[in-house]
């Protein structure tokens, strides 16, 4: 596994007092993984840096295009930042970066885009007078997120409101906003409950045990996960199909300062080692390679899903409205 870019790679102009830090993966991540204690911003004296309003530093994932994303972190202007990247000790050492198979950072060179680096460590310089970073789009559930849903996931015998097997399929109803609310928000995905329990469960140290279909996150402010979301892995294992017309006018390709490298072949099959069942949205030719799915969902598409979970949302406000229009 290796660091494919960040924008905080050396050489890159320094970076916004209040910018985000992100940094891109070539392999998909093992989410227990994506900690603060994994990703550990300091200072030049060493000192773990601040949050924001006297809080802590924020670790974000994004699985799509498989970027960390360091938010809140509280930078001078003029000062010099080291990103360090934990690697595990041992192979049974629980701490540290893994890909979900349980590959680790390569030992030499790990850092793609600094190949002279003989550590997983970054160091950058930050700025008042820095472009300040582009917000992320707000993406709206029943505008950006419905419409995929019903166009690309109630063919067939799949999740529309018919008995089985023209509907229903795994127990999951994608037709209506209160149907995704009541059978994939927080629910943990009948192909990920190999735990002791039928309830999803955090992130732990064997990718996908419990998983809920998605993670609607928890504390203050609120957000979901969609590193722990079964929906967009199972989304993730075809291969994107061509941007639509419609996407001509969404919220843009994707919610980063730096663009990702696409999903390899490789990776996508390792993922199909971890993930059972065929990809979705099931193929209309069952036969057909991954890549001629037709019902295969576009990146941005991809990209809107993984914000929709991801961005931040007022306490006690649901991820999933009771209705939409």
């Amino acid at each position: 596994m290796h660091v494919a870019t960040s924008n905080i790679c050396p050489g890159q102009a320094p970076i916004a007092v209040n910018g985000r830090i992100e940094v891109a993966f070539d392999r998909f991540l093992l989410p227990y993984c994506v900690t603060r204690q994994t990703f550990f911003l300091k200072d030049k004296s060493g000192n773990e840096v601040a949050g924001l309003a006297g809080g802590v530093y924020q670790v974000a994932y994004d699985p799509v295009d498989r970027i960390v994303t360091i938010l809140n972190a509280q930078l001078a202007d003029g000062q010099a930042y080291e990103l360090d990247i934990a690697t595990p000790a041992s192979p049974s050492d629980p701490n540290g970066l893994r890909a979900i198979d349980g590959a680790t950072l390569a030992p030499a060179a790990p850092v793609t885009c600094a190949p002279s680096l003989t550590k997983a460590a970054l160091t950058f310089v930050a700025m008042a007078s820095a472009a300040p970073p582009a917000a992320p789009p707000t993406v709206d559930f029943c505008k950006d997120i419905m419409p995929i849903f019903v166009g690309k996931c109630l063919t067939g015998a799949c999740h529309g409101p018919g008995p089985p097997p023209s509907g229903r399929a795994q127990g999951l109803l994608l037709d209506t906003a209160a149907d995704v609310a009541s059978t994939a928000v927080g629910l943990v995905a009948h192909e990920a409950n190999t735990g002791a329990r039928a309830a999803a469960e955090p992130p732990g140290r064997i990718f996908g045990v419990d998983m809920p279909i998605v993670d609607p996150g928890s504390g203050a402010p609120t957000s979901g996960d969609p590193g722990n979301s079964w929906l967009l892995y199972k989304m993730l294992m075809a291969v994107p199909s061509a941007a639509s017309a419609a996407d001509a006018g969404s919220n843009g390709p994707s919610f980063h300062s730096i663009v990702a490298q696409p999903l390899s072949d490789a990776e996508r099959a390792a993922l199909s080692n971890l993930i059972p069942g065929r990809e979705m949205p099931y193929p209309t030719l069952v036969g057909a390679p991954l890549s001629q799915n037709s019902l295969a969902l576009s990146v941005d598409d991809l990209h809107h899903v993984s914000q929709w979970i991801a961005q931040s949302r007022p306490v006690g406000t649901p991820l999933v409205p009771s209705t939409c229009p």
